[in-house]
């Protein structure tokens, strides 16, 4: 049983780089404002003849430090089940604002940090998110189009191979639907385009045998 354990837990981090979360804050929480949610998903892999999105989950604070700026934690809840301890921690900032056609740019840098006490492995990974919504209504739902980059700063991949990709570009796309006190999300990625998903230890769903496309849903509590 310790050796599946072990596995799972390698196989956590090994994947991280198509395990990437949703977008934690794409428009920037009022001052003050408070709030908790939770995600579920992540990249599609085939799973019994079929296709299923992995059922990746975390929970997550965020803060508005001012109108323009908030900042955010996360536990990775399914990881912490097999022995891995996961973060993400960084701060969504609005970059610019158009009142008439209610268009923002907002840019999200964060730390991703996991570590595995099974084997004492632990990985740490910069990313930045870019990414421009459109409010429907304002200060209502938005919908979001933006790109998160991940950073491989390790030598060295899984069975000691040299590291050949430094910068993991992952195309997204999401729907928010905003409520007094729930938010609700939606949002797909294609990630990791650039880099073959076969042969692998996971069977990823990709486009012609490149990446993974994944579907993630999130739930938000407002205070």
């Amino acid at each position: 049983m310790k050796k599946i354990i072990y596995g799972l837990a390698g196989l956590l981090i090994i994947t991280q780089l198509f395990s990437c979360m949703p977008s934690r804050v794409v428009r920037p929480l009022d001052k003050g404002q408070r709030a908790v949610g939770a995600h579920l998903g992540g990249p599609l892999i085939g799973f019994a003849g079929t296709t299923i999105p992995m059922p990746f989950t975390s929970i997550m604070y965020a803060q508005g430090v001012t109108e323009k700026t908030t900042v955010f934690g996360s536990v990775h809840t399914t990881s912490l089940l097999f022995g891995v301890i996961q973060t993400d921690i960084g701060a969504c900032h609005n970059l610019y604002y158009n009142d008439s056609l209610r268009i923002g740019l907002s840019v999200t840098p964060a730390v991703n940090m996991a570590y595995d006490k099974w084997e004492s492995n632990f990985k740490l990974w910069p990313q930045v998110d870019v990414n421009m919504y459109w409010d429907i209504r304002p200060k209502k739902s938005f919908v979001y189009v933006g790109v998160d980059n991940w950073f491989e700063l390790a030598n060295t991949r899984e069975h000691d191979q040299p590291q050949e990709n430094r910068w993991i570009v992952n195309p997204q796309i999401g729907y928010t639907n905003v409520r007094d006190k729930w938010n609700h999300n939606i949002e797909f990625k294609y990630l990791a385009p650039n880099l073959d998903n076969e042969p692998g230890v996971v069977d990823y769903k990709g486009v012609s045998g490149k990446g993974a496309i994944g579907v993630y849903i999130s739930f938000i509590r407002k205070f």
